[in-house]
């Protein structure tokens, strides 16, 4: 495991605009491996109008807690916040979490 995201628990609530208002109520780091999205999933999860930029993987999945968000600082040094798409338990117990940097609560 060479990467490391933030997990972060999220809550939101309404200020008297009734604007969301997001607070970050937990925030965990984990080391993980980062790996491409395939074509075949990228293209399929178009269809459903998502973009799938990013895969973690964990050691187990027993590092991730639920969490909907991610924080994530690439090679270069920029941070990307990211929205989890889907989650899959491989046979080693690995975690694979499938990302993309759309947020909305």
């Amino acid at each position: 495991m060479d990467d490391v995201i933030k997990l972060l628990e999220i809550t939101y609530t309404q200020d008297e605009a009734l604007n969301n208002v997001e607070t970050i109520t937990n925030e965990r780091t984990v080391l993980c491996r980062r790996k491409s999205v395939s074509r075949s999933e990228y293209y399929q999860a178009a269809q459903t109008d998502h973009h799938p930029e990013y895969v973690f993987v964990l050691s187990t999945y027993k590092d991730y807690l639920g969490e909907r968000q991610i924080k994530y600082i690439d090679w270069s040094g920029v941070e990307h916040r990211l929205h989890v798409v889907r989650t899959y338990i491989t046979d080693d117990e690995e975690l694979e979490i499938t990302a993309e940097e759309r947020i909305t609560p």
